[in-house]
């Protein structure tokens, strides 16, 4: 998506002259008027350039969705969170839970990954379980990515797939460490080219979930 830089296998919309192809929520939020948002009392509008810090992920903003009356900002990405969220660490659904929220200010560590989060940060929660844990554990990296779609890469002659965490971990074609997330993989299975998703994707469609860790 020109709009949003990320890698999407899902409906969008392109351009007859250029080309160009901006995914489908972009287009919604690029639309002109006011957006509401489950966790904020106010219409938000979404400004393509507008310099500030997010409140989700409290990284700063190039474009946002912002709130004038109470200056809250949210990034395309984090505007985009899945307000609850399934994820196998616990039975239950999570629920998005932002900093504001006092009383889950003791839970400091991830369940699932078990390192320190930051309280600043929006995190999921199961208040029946006291469950908590990053967005980006909870999601998983490339959330936009689908299993076994084809990649072209432009190093390689076959059509590639993109396949998440090969069961033997076989060595990256470009780095020689093992696959043991997002790689792509050949088509052609007498070719045994693959190679980890970071060692050949444009810088601008890596993973933007740095900020959740």
């Amino acid at each position: 998506c020109l709009e949003c830089l990320n890698l999407y296998n899902a409906f969008a919309y392109e351009c007859c002259g250029c080309e160009t192809k901006i995914c489908l929520q972009c287009v919604i939020a690029l639309t002109p008027g006011a957006r509401t948002y489950l966790k904020h009392e106010h219409p938000l509008f979404y400004y393509r350039e507008h310099k500030g810090k997010c409140n989700a992920c409290g990284n700063a903003t190039r474009s946002a969705f912002w709130c004038k009356d109470c200056n809250f900002v949210l990034h395309m990405e984090c505007f985009s969170l899945p307000i609850t969220a399934h994820h196998k660490c616990d039975e239950h659904l999570l629920s998005l839970t932002d900093h504001n929220d006092n009383s889950y200010s003791e839970s400091y560590y991830c369940d699932i990954c078990e390192k320190i989060r930051d309280l600043n940060r929006w995190f999921y929660r199961c208040a029946t379980c006291d469950t908590s844990a990053h967005v980006g554990c909870v999601l998983g990296n490339y959330s936009f990515l689908k299993h076994r779609s084809i990649y072209e890469e432009k190093d390689h002659p076959h059509p590639l797939v993109i396949v998440k965490k090969k069961y033997y971990y076989p060595d990256c074609d470009e780095c020689g460490k093992p696959c043991e997330d997002v790689a792509l993989e050949c088509s052609k299975p007498e070719c045994k080219y693959i190679v980890h998703w970071d060692c050949v994707a444009p810088n601008y469609l890596q993973s933007w979930w740095e900020w959740c860790m």
